[in-house]
């Protein structure tokens, strides 16, 4: 019964075994991979930071809004910008743009607000600011022909850099959907800056530092997917005390705040070009499709189905074959019987006592047959000295059953056993834990 379980099995393996390569034998031909753009226009790849930088500069027109520039022509504010920056964009719709701009703006000094109780001693005719060609002597300096006030008011001039940080928001492509040849791209931003003069003030003799705050529109056209042309607009504010207009000196030269409005602005506009570093863009999202031949998965399925039948079936008879009561009808002269315990033990159960008084009745009724009754034990549980004492228990207390209790002659029993061994059959440890009851050879 043995061998015909081992034949079953190896079997079941063998049929089993080659499922896979059949498996893969007949779609190796029938499988193909389709990949399809994804055609969603909002979705896509998200790239490596080292990707979608870009590096840009422009030139173009400045105005700046102090407290007296309003009385100057409009022709005779407007000043040189220039510009340069660099980025990265994160996604088609948002980025971060860090840079400079500056050169020098003009104004007008005029004379400062007086409140005596804020600044004592300073009286109305006092000017402040980066006034041109001022003469702290006489407290003057270029007088500015054009003006339509019945008082003096001199020219102003500063130099200046504006360090910015911008967040820069894709409108277009945030609303129509990315794509990377837009000829047009309308993207405002806000940011954060510092802005500090170059000169010292002539009235005060100090550097103008104030922290600003910008938004703008930068209207892009693209040339080719490296090249763009800019339009820049931006509107930034700054403190009141950018320009020092409102910084009087004391007859004495001590420097004192007159003035209190909120803030000025300067106004920029450039035109420029950026360039777009490779990696650039970004990759469409893809579907992807695996598709069988149909008439070859309905043969694989087939002969899965049988491989799964013969398998099932070759289990149950295992199955059977372990769990098969022991009786006079299937008892054959000559046949093993296999009896186990549990671990650590060697006492008998009720359904091995009529096992072998099924044996027992085999060896009475053929006198010449001799038995061998072997003892195991489990290698990998215990010790070697409580593996040999257990096989040697479980030898003896099988054959004192078949002597003491069922009336088998001595002479047909040969009792040993052998220790701890390792597993003896189906790689079960259960299976080690027994005796043995075979012809002796």
């Amino acid at each position: 019964m043995n061998m015909m379980l081992r034949k079953s099995l190896i079997a079941a393996v063998a049929c089993l075994s080659l499922a896979p390569a059949l498996r893969a034998q007949q779609t190796t031909d029938s499988v193909y991979t389709v990949e399809v753009k994804d055609a969603d226009k909002y979705r896509v790849e998200t790239n490596r930071f080292g990707a979608n930088w870009f590096a840009g500069i422009g030139a173009g027109a400045q105005m700046y809004f102090g407290d007296h520039d309003k009385q100057m022509r409009f022709v005779d504010r407007i000043t040189p910008n220039f510009e340069a920056y660099f980025g990265k964009w994160f996604t088609p719709g948002i980025g971060i743009r860090l840079g400079a701009n500056g050169y020098k703006i003009k104004g007008l000094s005029a004379w400062t607000g007086h409140n005596n109780a804020v600044a004592p001693g300073v009286n109305r005719g006092n000017y402040g600011g980066f006034i041109v060609d001022w003469n702290p002597a006489t407290r003057t300096g270029k007088l500015y022909q054009h003006s339509n006030v019945n008082y003096p008011v001199f020219e102003t001039e500063q130099q200046y850099i504006h360090a910015h940080a911008d967040v820069l928001f894709n409108v277009t492509q945030m609303v129509c959907g990315y794509n990377e040849d837009r000829f047009y791209s309308l993207i405002p931003y806000a940011g954060l800056g510092f802005a500090t003069t170059l000169e010292r003030a002539s009235t005060t003799g100090r550097h103008s530092n104030e922290v600003t705050a910008s938004v703008g529109l930068l209207n892009r056209f693209r040339i080719n997917r490296a090249w763009d042309i800019n339009l820049d607009i931006r509107g930034a504010y700054v403190g009141d005390h950018f320009d020092q207009e409102d910084v009087s000196a004391t007859p004495a030269g001590v420097p004192v705040n007159t003035a209190g409005r909120w803030g000025e602005g300067l106004l920029t506009a450039t035109v420029g070009v950026s360039y777009n570093f490779p990696k650039r863009g970004w990759d469409r999202s893809t579907i992807t499709t695996i598709r069988v031949n149909e008439n070859v998965l309905n043969d694989l399925r087939g002969r899965l189905s049988d491989l799964e039948g013969q398998n099932s079936d070759l289990r149950r008879q295992l199955e059977e074959a372990l769990n098969r009561e022991v009786t006079p009808e299937n008892v054959a002269a000559g046949m093993p019987l296999l009896v186990t315990f549990p671990i650590n033990r060697w006492t008998l159960s009720n359904k091995d006592r009529v096992n072998l008084g099924f044996l027992a009745e085999a060896l009475k009724a053929n006198p010449k047959l001799v038995y061998s009754v072997s003892g195991y034990a489990d290698k990998g549980t215990g010790s070697v000295k409580r593996n040999i004492f257990l096989a040697r228990k479980r030898a003896e207390v099988v054959y004192n059953c078949l002597v003491n209790e069922f009336g088998v002659s001595e002479s047909q029993l040969k009792k040993d056993s052998h220790g701890g061994v390792a597993n003896m059959y189906y790689n079960d440890p259960r299976c080690s834990r027994s005796v043995l009851s075979k012809v002796a050879e």
